[in-house]
């Protein structure tokens, strides 16, 4: 009897050693990109944070009114997502629903694996209301370059607290390589991604790969994994994202068509619905003055221009080019922003007709709703002299103001 207890004794301290082995070889949950923001269908009850890790781990998004967490010291909602397997990205998505219309909330994600667990920094969001008519967003592009200049475009943004954020496409230099999401775009654009979501166009350097796919939550469209094109509602604005790389890929005419099918479809609904403002985001311009991209993509300009008037929209933003400037033709106010971290380019000796400002410099636009009233300010952040760049006080260079139907 002796001899068998014994036995137990030593075997239960043998598996609990050979646990405490087990367990300090896992290894600790590690966040490979930090809680990020993006939209899904209805941005006023709905928002997904979104985070990569280094191995699988069960997640869980703790979430509550701001009001009531600075009230309580406590998180009032709570949502698990369980831990991948044989996914080689490690990317989650978490859709928090049931949120109040025009409010402000707190959240942070723990990540949990091997009995260790990692909490991020808390962040925060806004939800709008179905007729937010005064709120502030930001647009930018091409930031594949240099994450530290991509980082001062970041935090002169940040300063604004923007809604939400809208890239105009080359976010990095090869889309199908992993390493530049993770070690360049998403480190430089952490501190307001925390806070802000995203809003992103396919540029060519995307290469209309599976990274970008998985790394963003959009709002539904078609085209590939449903969100190669896009729509949706912010308040009284229509945000419509195009993919201008579509007939250079597979199946590029049928891609094309369907896309300017649901364009004409969407714009025609935007407008029934009584929408204010309509902004539209891709990333190759209609019209530019660059000197290697002069006057801009004349194919697409013969397809898209005439629906754009048709339906009366208001602004296209661009990227692609590596400049600023604003152009107006037909009606239709044209900006291409492209400033946000790739090296800058010149203009062409002479400007497209249309061309109204001009410049090289790294810069974003703020656009600000109040009413019926859309302001767009550039906003300046550095000159770059050969390699030195040179950070400029963030006052608007170039406004554009318009009133909404």
């Amino acid at each position: 009897m002796q001899g068998w207890k014994l036995w137990l004794g030593v075997s239960a301290i043998a598996l609990i050693v050979m646990f405490g082995v087990w367990t300090s070889l896992q290894p600790d949950p590690t966040f490979i990109r930090t809680p990020y923001l993006g939209f899904d269908t209805n941005p006023t009850t709905t928002m997904v944070v979104s985070w990569k890790t280094a191995h699988p781990a069960t997640g869980t998004v703790l979430y509550a009114p701001q009001a009531d967490y600075t009230n309580t010291g406590k998180f009032s909602n709570t949502l698990t997502v369980p831990a991948m397997s044989g996914d080689k990205y490690n990317v989650y998505h978490a859709t928090l629903t049931g949120l109040r219309p025009d409010s402000h909330y707190v959240y942070q994600v723990k990540i949990s694996a091997g009995g260790k667990t990692t909490v991020s920094t808390p962040g925060n969001f806004w939800t709008p209301a179905a007729k937010l008519n005064k709120f502030t967003f930001d647009v930018y592009g091409d930031t594949r370059t240099y994450p530290a200049r991509h980082r001062l475009v970041v935090e002169a943004m940040a300063a604004d607290h923007p809604r939400f954020v809208v890239h105009t496409g080359d976010l990095v230099e090869y889309g199908g390589v992993t390493v530049l999401w993770d070690d360049r775009f998403f480190p430089a654009a952490a501190p307001l991604m925390k806070d802000v979501p995203y809003l992103t166009v396919l540029g060519n350097h995307e290469q209309n790969s599976p990274q970008y796919y998985e790394g963003f939550s959009l709002p539904p469209g078609g085209g590939e994994d449903g969100k190669e094109w896009w729509s949706m509602d912010y308040g009284v604005v229509h945000l419509v994202g195009l993919d201008t790389n579509a007939l250079t890929l597979p199946n590029g005419f049928t891609r094309m068509r369907n896309q300017t099918a649901w364009l004409k479809k969407d714009l025609a609904a935007a407008k029934a619905r009584g929408a204010k403002f309509i902004f539209v985001f891709f990333h190759h311009p209609l019209y530019s003055s660059d000197a290697d991209y002069y006057p801009g993509n004349t194919g697409l300009r013969t397809i898209w221009q005439p629906i754009f008037v048709k339906y009366g929209v208001n602004v296209v933003f661009a990227g692609h080019c590596h400049q600023y400037e604003r152009l107006v033709e037909d009606g239709i106010n044209y900006i291409v922003t492209g400033g946000g971290g790739a090296p800058l380019s010149g203009f062409n000796a002479t400007l497209v007709p249309g061309s109204v400002k001009h410049v090289e410099m790294l810069h974003y636009v703020r656009v600000t709703i109040s009413g019926d009233k859309a302001t767009l300010d550039m906003i300046p952040v550095a000159k770059v002299e050969g390699n030195k760049v040179i950070p400029v006080p963030h006052q608007p260079w170039d406004t554009l103001v318009i009133t909404g139907g």
